[in-house]
């Protein structure tokens, strides 16, 4: 074999090598999705407020955090920077030493909102969180109410709702499955969490546009 075939044989095979580490190489010789980065989260660029515990006037303990949660999500639905509720307690417990709602008529509104560095304050009351369950006919009723006060002291804004809901057996040759499914429906199922959280948004949605610029800077 001549010296130039020698040379030819011994390019061929570097290159082969030089295209095999490449096809290896990540990204190389198969189609990869291109996924975009997510865009960073848009935060709502209005008044920051914040949503201060409930007053629970009901027996049960759960009902007045299902009804904020749902109150405060709506806030921020409206526009509003709502500081997040575990930070907010976390505030007032340590600088006000507020840990529930019955504890707020010790301080004033004006105090919160400084505590809080926020343009206003809403207060809530769990005015109602009951069930009666017989299995032949199920009702729940949940009532609640939201105020709104400025940086200082003034009552701006306050709204309320109440939703009942009741089922009824229907009867026929399987009323007796019927009462035994419905009443283990209530014990396990519980609507009255989607039927609290009902409250909370409907209540947020009757807050007027215009209480963006009555209580901004």
């Amino acid at each position: 074999m001549t010296l130039p075939s020698r040379r030819s044989r011994a390019a061929a095979v570097s290159a082969l090598i030089v295209v095999s580490v490449l096809l290896s190489a990540p990204g190389c010789g198969s189609r990869k999705e291109v996924r975009p980065e997510p865009a960073p989260a848009v935060l709502p660029q209005g008044p920051k407020v914040a949503v201060a515990p409930m007053e629970n006037r009901t027996n049960d303990l759960s009902g007045s955090d299902i009804i904020r949660d749902a109150f405060a999500e709506g806030v921020a639905r409206k526009g509003f920077a709502v500081v997040p509720v575990a930070e907010s307690d976390r505030i007032l417990r340590e600088t006000l030493g507020i840990s529930y709602g019955g504890q707020l008529p010790t301080t004033s509104p004006e105090e919160v909102c400084k505590a809080l560095g926020v343009e206003a304050v809403f207060y809530g009351d769990v005015q109602e969180w009951s069930k009666t369950t017989t299995g032949i006919y199920n009702s729940s009723t949940i009532a609640a109410a939201f105020r709104m006060y400025g940086k200082d002291g003034a009552l701006l804004w306050e709204g309320n709702d109440r939703q009942v809901r009741q089922d009824v057996a229907r009867g026929g040759g399987n009323l007796g499955a019927e009462m035994i499914a419905g009443a283990l429906g209530n014990l396990l199922l519980n609507p009255m969490t989607p039927q609290g959280r009902r409250v909370g948004s409907n209540i947020a949605r009757k807050i007027p546009m215009n209480l963006l610029k009555g209580v901004d800077r």
